[in-house]
């Protein structure tokens, strides 16, 4: 069967050797309120024979029980043997959990299988394809954000430039049966990713944080609707954070540019309310190829944030040529006071093909 590789994977080791560098494991320290890894949850998403190995895994809660994963480049065998060598390789995926305790739910994984072959979820288009940002669901609408990545000739084979908002009409269906509307890709001279880290609703608005995606620099945006607009469909009227001397500024208004409100981001993270400690979270990872899961705070949204915690060093840090990334919280599900995830990849491409451990998220419990 074809193998659908993304050139993305053809040029690490090329980096690599450019670079001329080994991973340095950023400092982390023991916190006492940090547990471990759980691989009773990790098994959620390795007990299918046809979905086998994904990354990304943004979660957004449907309510009743029901969790809506969002997985980038995911890895579908059609026969069903479970076996990489026989797979494709296609940009997205998603799944259906029943449950909010990934060590009993339910899963069920969606794609699009086209004359026997499998594609991805939301097409590929002319020139690029979709990785899943973050999404919320307000009322009985579900937003979502996809981000457009493109190959490029520079740094790991791809890069991200526009955004694209969908709204779904009945979340409470199976994916496939989806009713949505679709916006136009957007983006902005700024290169502003859009819904590529945490979206929350709150207090009448729908807050959604985004990526700078320019040449070494993740500065983190942040842009905000109406909950009524989002009921509307209408997202002409977004606003966004332009600092604490001119608040919030209509897109519209070109003499307040947006504001970073905080630096050093990832272009995938979360950003979630803890009602407990009155705090907003943000969890991410820190550092290439091996690199820690950290942790923000700030007591409103728009900050001040504090600087970057290490909460957790995962073990793979250990193994050769591994990539530990995408690093976010799950505040919905059960089992801890805070349910983490990561992904886990490689270096050598390989890899995937050989260890069947590898490229799947993983599961982390913080108390």
């Amino acid at each position: 069967m074809r193998r659908f590789l993304h050139p993305f994977f053809f040029r690490l080791p090329l980096l690599l050797a450019a670079l001329n560098c080994e991973s340095v494991q950023p400092e982390t320290k023991s916190l006492p309120w940090l547990e471990f890894e759980w691989p009773e949850a990790d098994r959620l998403f390795q007990k299918n024979d046809y979905w086998i190995g994904g990354d990304g895994a943004y979660s957004v809660d449907l309510g009743s029980g029901r969790i809506l994963w969002m997985f980038g480049d995911s890895w579908i065998d059609t026969t069903g043997l479970g076996r990489r060598e026989n797979a494709v390789m296609v940009s997205n995926t998603l799944a259906l959990q029943e449950g909010y305790d990934p060590v009993s739910a339910k899963i069920q994984f969606f794609w699009h299988n086209r004359s026997g072959v499998a594609k991805a979820f939301f097409p590929d288009f002319n020139g690029g394809r979709y990785w899943p940002g973050h999404g919320v669901r307000v009322g009985n609408k579900l937003l979502l954000f996809l981000m457009g990545v493109y190959s490029s000739e520079g740094g790991l084979g791809f890069e991200v430039k526009d955004w694209t908002p969908l709204i779904i009409r009945n979340p409470d269906d199976d994916p496939d049966a989806w009713d949505m509307k679709n916006f136009p890709q957007k983006s902005n001279d700024l290169q502003i990713i859009i819904g590529s880290g945490g979206v929350i609703e709150m207090d009448g608005y729908v807050y959604a944080f985004g990526a700078q995606e320019l040449a070494s620099k993740h500065d983190i945006y942040l842009a905000r609707w109406l909950v009524e607009d989002i009921l509307r469909e209408k997202l002409d009227h977004m606003q966004w954070w332009a600092g604490d001397q001119r608040g919030w500024k209509a897109l519209t208004d070109y003499d307040a540019d947006p504001v970073p409100v905080f630096s050093d981001g990832q272009t995938e993270f979360t950003v979630h309310y803890d009602a407990e400690d009155s705090l907003f979270i943000e969890i991410q990872t820190v550092g290439f190829g091996t690199a820690v899961i950290v942790r923000r705070t700030a007591a409103d949204i728009t900050g001040p944030w504090s600087p970057a915690e290490p909460i957790f060093s995962p073990e793979q840090n250990s193994f050769t040529g591994i990539m530990i990334y995408q690093g976010k919280a799950h505040p919905y599900l059960t089992g801890a006071k805070l349910v983490v995830t990561y992904c886990t990849n490689s270096f050598d491409f390989a890899d995937q093909i050989k260890q069947s451990w590898l490229y799947y998220p993983r599961f982390v419990r913080i108390n």
